[in-house]
């Protein structure tokens, strides 16, 4: 069972040529084409409304004074609780004019504009002219190949209540498909809006010319990272802590063997020791370049590894929701919050 959204058995989603996602479903559409023609081959063409809760009394229909958020082509019922007056709606349109701007100024070209949760929620993905390299000189390559990161500009809002506007910096390791988020302004991904507010794209567009003044300091503390060496011991330590909300070590192991939290983080350490040993840092796989082979760098895409691409028990789309809004979103955050620490005491 996927997330997308299928309202009258239509898929609603468009992805660029040449990035087929793996459930095979969707439009293929060319990333040059603008965000407005995307919208229209997504078969996203509703907006959604604000709609005012009625009910009825001594035959009389009587206002709550609140809202419903509602599809404008079906007439289905998003918000499962009410809003109030003051609640803005941010519309796909106010989307699609953000991801306009962003690839006529930016240089940016869409990837993926999709629905979810029949509407629910919308994302769209664009992705950079540009990409950018891990590494020192002489650290850089192995066979041929460099340790190149793909820069992209995430948004996605929601019509259920359960997420503000959020603009987030995504980037992808290639060589592994990894993604990481760096977390910047004291914590906050990039931008969010309150539906409290607006969304006015061009006002928002201002705000975000730090979006490319932020890959260098992060291609900057990833290359501190590839120079950081982890020992076995060391590296179980920083995934003990990625995995107890950045606990000290040392007081997780005077914990009780028989602890049920200390077997539970024990189980989660040992699962990403062994995919460091079969397909991430401490492997053998062509994947593995210098950059992260048995390095701080390589551990924190040990993490990002496991939370992409390692099953839950809602399979690919349970991660998908996961990696991208939940809890593994959280865990990789904080596996890079770690990393950034333990670079600067190095320092």
């Amino acid at each position: 069972m996927h997330l997308l959204d299928t309202t009258n058995n239509v898929i609603r989603m468009a992805y660029a040529v040449g990035q087929k996602p793996w459930h095979g479903l969707g439009v293929e559409v060319n990333p040059t084409d603008p965000p407005e023609i995307w919208r229209r081959q997504a078969n996203m063409m509703w907006e959604n409304i604000k709609v005012p809760s009625l009910y009825r009394f001594n035959g009389e229909v009587i206002s709550s004074g609140q809202y419903h958020i509602v599809r404008d082509d079906n007439g289905s019922i998003l918000s499962p609780r009410t809003v109030s007056g003051d609640y803005h709606v941010h519309g796909i349109g106010d989307i699609i004019a953000f991801m306009s701007d962003l690839c006529k100024e930016g240089g940016y070209q869409m990837e993926t504009l999709l629905s979810i949760q029949g509407g629910r929620k919308i994302t769209a993905l664009a992705k950079a002219s540009a990409d950018t390299v891990v590494g020192r000189t002489g650290y850089m390559h192995i066979g041929g190949n460099s340790d190149v990161i793909q820069n992209y500009v995430l948004i996605t809002t929601s019509f259920d209540g359960s997420l503000r506007t959020t603009i987030t910096i995504t980037r992808v390791r290639v060589v592994c498909w990894n993604t990481l988020q760096q977390a910047l302004l004291g914590g906050l991904e990039v931008l969010r809006i309150s539906h409290r507010n607006d969304f006015v794209p061009s006002d928002v567009h201002d705000q975000l010319g730090f979006i490319e003044d932020s890959h260098e300091p992060f291609i900057e503390s990833a290359s501190e990272m590839a120079e950081v060496r982890l020992n076995d011991s060391q590296r179980e330590d920083f995934f003990l802590r990625v995995v107890s909300n950045n606990t000290d070590p040392f007081e997780i192991r005077k914990l009780d063997r028989e602890d049920p939290d200390k077997k539970s983080l024990i189980t989660k350490v040992n699962r990403l020791i062994h995919y460091h040993n079969v397909e991430g840092s401490g492997s053998e796989s062509p994947r593995n370049l210098p950059t992260a082979h048995g390095t701080l760098w390589g551990a924190v895409n040990d993490v990002t590894g496991v939370s992409d691409h390692w099953g839950t028990a809602k399979g690919a789309e349970g991660r998908f929701a996961s990696s991208c809004f939940g809890s593994r979103r959280k865990q990789k955050d904080l596996a890079w919050e770690i990393a950034s620490g333990l670079i600067k005491k190095a320092a």
